[in-house]
């Protein structure tokens, strides 16, 4: 193709920023008048600079006019449509500019831009692999593929696509927060914290790497320097949603339940998605606001970070409160063995319901739950089926997930509980545990002290065992029991540490087995996890010990829990802090035995 020496002088003067030189090359030109693509697409470029829009895409409309194919022109209608705002307007002309062949070209980061911003990152993924293979000597592209790969969670990719970038461009501006936020996102706070705080020297005024070491900090327990930092991420960009969010976090852990609430707000008004909608969900139920908190509940799946892209794809909609004659409703467990034993109380009002309107309903949950389940729900529902498989679901016309239950049911603080003892433990089993218990004067006790090792908040809601025996050990008439899951060495410890614990745990083999051991005892004293739940639905009396953060299931500063009357509640006053708690709990476990002794 032969060159046009005064084409390529317009372009040069463009990049250099030479709009008016440009443009009086061009009008010298009668580019107007042209039939070549090229030069109307230039043309276009200078009249948008000039604010010409309409008149630039005219220019690009006789572009196209001339050639359909001309991917200059069509990269430069997707730009004419973002600066309108028509974004989905503008990815489906960078989509018929990539089907030319044209992947290596710089604009192609512009259509993945958007495609992020549409939450479409597979696709997104897909182009910056080709881009790549296409630019591999482009840092930009890589730094791209990274980010995308990141939002897919394929964090070993992420960092290879990073470090590619970072080999071409060392100091590309935001890399460094990004391999921040990727090894925070991968639990590894002690890297993320050396890369932000070199981030913060190179960029100092970046809103992002000061939200991010802001979570760096929090998580490490600095909640005043945490603090500092999400409100210089705020000072640099008061709009800024993530940093809102983070705000919200740091203020929950400092009991700033009235600012984090301000603050939860005014992130959901900056930018009302799924994720915002979730963190005013877990204030409102936290506050006993549960016609709203509940509707909210609901995104849960786009906006929890452990839910997240984990709903299932089932062929048969949502049930939504429809009338359910001649229906079948599946119901499924969802989250937790500990979530499912909280909301499990409302399959029977559900079920009654679905029985006077003369339908079906189906119950699938977790194989481990499930034979203590039938015998709770047994004269209301049955058969349960034991699949948390959505492939293996039974048909029916409609499903809901069992956390939607007080929603569709138009639960309100005030109906709970609805059922003291909902959850009924095996009698054989409960018999033959009272018989290999040792018989004493004394009360039983047991203990736990650890959710879900992978839960996200366990660090902040688990005990420390040695911390435990400490507390109890010398404690007169009573005698302890791990309720504590694959955790001998921990009770081998608390044994050293002076508190004599029995351990049976190996023989729980279902939540029925564990549910018979504890109707052997007199107390439970646990953290917030699911045996907390299982004591509660048994209507045992349970002593649970509570983080400066809990679950929206406690609320806020009571002792009592409306959800199970057999709790108490023992809540920590400062971060971090269990040793004034355990305080609590051993002087009032010594009263209580002590009562015991004498009566």
């Amino acid at each position: 193709m032969k060159r046009n020496l005064h084409l390529e002088a317009v372009d040069i003067a463009l990049a250099r920023g030479d709009v008016v030189g440009a443009a009086m090359m061009l009008e010298a030109r009668r580019a107007a008048e042209s039939k070549d693509p090229h030069e109307l697409v230039l043309l276009a470029r200078v009249l948008m600079l000039r604010g010409r829009g309409q008149e630039a895409k005219a220019m690009l409309a006789h572009a196209l006019k001339q050639d359909d194919q001309h991917v200059e022109a069509l990269v430069e209608c997707a730009r004419h449509a973002i600066a309108a705002a028509e974004l989905a307007t503008a990815s489906d002309w960078f989509g018929r500019a990539w089907q030319e062949g044209r992947q290596g070209e710089a604009w192609v980061i512009e259509w993945v831009e958007l495609l992020v911003h549409f939450g479409d990152h597979l696709r997104a993924n897909e182009i910056m692999q080709m881009h790549c293979t296409c630019a591999p000597e482009s840092s930009e592209a890589w730094f791209w593929r990274g980010y995308v790969q990141h939002l897919l969670g394929q964090h070993a990719s992420a960092l290879v696509s990073y470090e590619c970038c970072a080999r071409l461009t060392p100091n590309r501006p935001m890399l460094t927060n990004n391999l921040a936020a990727l090894y925070l996102e991968r639990e590894d706070t002690v890297q993320a914290r050396k890369l932000l705080e070199r981030a913060l020297v190179d960029e100092p005024r970046n809103e992002m790497a000061w939200t991010n070491y802001a979570t760096v900090l929090c998580r490490h327990g600095e909640l005043a320097a945490a603090l500092i930092a999400v409100e210089r991420a705020l000072a640099l960009q008061p709009g800024y949603s993530i940093a809102l969010q983070v705000h919200v976090s740091v203020l929950k852990e400092l009991q700033e339940w009235d600012q984090a609430w301000v603050s939860s707000q005014r992130a959901h008004t900056l930018m009302p998605n799924a994720t915002t909608t979730w963190v005013m969900a877990m204030l409102q139920l936290m506050r006993g606001e549960y016609a709203s908190g509940l509707a909210n509940h609901e995104a849960r799946w786009h906006g929890s970070r452990e839910l997240r892209n984990r709903y299932p794809d089932l062929p048969i909609p949502q049930w939504e409160g429809q009338l359910l004659k001649g229906k079948t409703l599946v119901v499924w467990g969802e989250q937790g063995f500990g979530d499912v034993l909280q909301f499990v109380r409302f399959v029977r009002p559900l079920a009654e319901r679905v029985k006077r309107e003369g339908g079906t309903i189906v119950y699938c949950t977790y194989p481990e739950l499930q034979p203590l389940l039938q015998r709770s729900l047994a004269d209301i529902v049955t058969p349960i089926v034991a699949t948390q498989d959505p492939k293996t679901f039974p048909p029916g016309d409609w499903h809901v997930p069992l956390a939607s239950l007080p929603l569709r049911l138009g639960v309100r603080l005030d109906d709970l509980p609805m059922s003291h003892r909902y959850l009924k433990a095996d009698a054989a089993r409960v018999e033959m545990w009272r018989e290999r218990l040792p018989g004493s004067r004394g009360m039983k006790v047991g203990l736990a002290w650890s959710g879900s090792r992978t839960h996200q908040r366990n660090p902040m809601r688990s005990v420390n065992p040695v911390a435990y025996a400490q507390a109890c050990a010398g404690i007169e008439g009573v005698e302890f029991f791990s309720l504590q899951k694959d955790a001998q060495d921990d009770a081998q410890s608390m044994r050293r540490g002076g508190l004599q614990i029995a351990d049976h745990t190996e023989e729980f083999f279902t939540f029925d087995d564990t549910a018979a051991y504890l109707k052997n005892l007199d107390l439970v004293i646990t953290v917030c996890t699911s045996i907390a739940h299982l004591a509660g639905g048994l209507g045992i009396a349970t002593w649970l010990l509570l983080d400066v953060n809990p679950h929206w299931t406690w609320m806020l500063g009571r002792e009592d829990s409306p959800w199970y009357p057999s709790v108490k509640l023992y809540r920590q006053t400062r971060y971090g802090q269990w040793d004034p708690v355990l305080q609590r709990v051993a002087a009032d476990l010594s009263k209580v035995a002590e009562r015991c002794h004498t009566t």
